[in-house]
């Protein structure tokens, strides 16, 4: 397994967070369905009071994906990875994985895990060429 995994987030979600994490996340609205099976499995087989969340990520470093993204690095050996399954992306075979658990469903309609995240400290970000650990106030540098 590799070192890192690797994902592009943008700016604006990060710095919306109210909190230093980075949260696992529930797929909603047309399709209500995860676009992996395996995920879309597992949510049909939960009762109402429990919900799949996930993180998508990449093996390889991804291109930002636009103005408003920034590239994060993960270590693959993360503690919130070893609660979690990680699967292939389907629909990205080569580069793409998934993680994915089971947290409470707070309400029918949260988006974020109340539970399953990866602290800002554990996360580096590209800034410039150079990988830096994430903070807010580093969030706060990067131009949008």
């Amino acid at each position: 397994m590799a070192g890192y995994v690797y994902r592009s987030e943008t700016l604006s979600r990060l710095l919306k967070s109210k909190e230093p994490v980075l949260r696992l996340e529930r797929q909603f609205g047309p399709p209500h369905d995860y676009p992996q099976k395996m995920l879309e499995t597992v949510r049909k087989q939960l009762p109402a009071s429990r919900a799949v969340y996930r993180l998508e990520c990449q093996t390889r470093v991804p291109q930002r994906n636009g103005a408003d993204s920034v590239v994060l690095r993960i270590p693959a050996r993360n503690a919130l990875f070893a609660e979690v399954t990680r699967i292939v992306d389907e629909r990205n075979q080569s580069s793409g994985v998934v993680y994915f658990g089971v947290d409470d469903a707070v309400s029918p309609t949260n988006r974020l895990s109340p539970n399953l995240a990866i602290p800002y400290e554990k996360i580096d970000v590209l800034f410039g060429d150079k990988w830096l650990p994430l903070t807010v106030a580093l969030l706060d540098k990067i131009p949008a």
